[in-house]
């Protein structure tokens, strides 16, 4: 199956590497170029020429917002999601008027660039499947669908399993932990593990942090907040 291929535009090393290793995780998905400077990407894209680009706004020698409208005056196909600080409604406005497919505010969690992938692939699978599309097709591409099952917790997430996680975190007061040390108390594997705990973090109940002490690659730990 050919992957998705992607590009990052990030200036900032721990969000960039966060983004790259993410989505290398993906099964559909290889990151192709990763670019910290507006120059940079400009002649990493028209070496790449990757499906996919995340940009961040605030570049050393630009802006990601000027990056997008370049190329989108030069007609090029590829997809593109905002990686940010930027809250301002104004400069949403802008992206949104780009046609950027996501916008993500930082500290990004793993889980909603894990979302915008997944979003990205119904996206194009919906127009790649079919010659015309329905209304209801168009108000999902567009997110405007009403109409969505009631669960009380996402798919993949057992509630008992996640009350049980839950426990565990408040009553031990656990601190700088793995998701293999969850996965042990546990008795789950390590990916199991790391979906709960990214769960979590989209729920505000803990945060990721980076351990970059460990001589080579930095280990993913978390802390309890609050």
């Amino acid at each position: 199956m050919t992957k998705t291929t992607v590009m990052v535009l990030e200036d900032d090393i721990r969000a960039s590497y966060t983004l790259e290793s993410t989505i290398n995780q993906h099964p559909q998905f290889t990151v192709v170029a990763v670019s910290e400077s507006y120059a940079e990407a400009i002649m990493q894209f028209e070496a790449f020429k990757p499906d996919l680009v995340f940009v961040d706004i605030t570049l050393p020698d630009g802006n990601g917002l000027a990056f997008i409208r370049e190329l989108r005056s030069q007609n090029v196909t590829c997809s593109f999601i905002m990686t940010t600080a930027e809250r301002e409604a104004a400069t949403v406005e802008q992206a949104v008027q780009l046609g950027v497919m996501d916008y993500l505010v930082k500290p990004i969690r793993m889980s909603r660039v894990n979302q915008a992938l997944d979003d990205y692939l119904n996206y194009r699978q919906t127009l790649a499947t079919a010659a015309t599309v329905d209304q209801s097709d168009i108000d999902q591409l567009f997110r405007k669908s009403t109409v969505a099952p009631v669960r009380n917790t996402p798919k993949g997430i057992d509630a008992t399993t996640l009350a049980n996680l839950k426990q565990i975190l408040v009553t031990e007061q656990l601190q700088d932990f793995s998701a293999e040390d969850i996965g042990k108390k546990m008795n789950v594997s390590r990916v199991t593990a790391r979906r709960y705990l990214e769960f979590l973090e989209t729920e505000g109940m803990i945060k990721l942090v980076l351990n970059y002490k460990t001589g080579g690659r930095p280990q993913r730990l978390y802390q309890l907040l609050g």
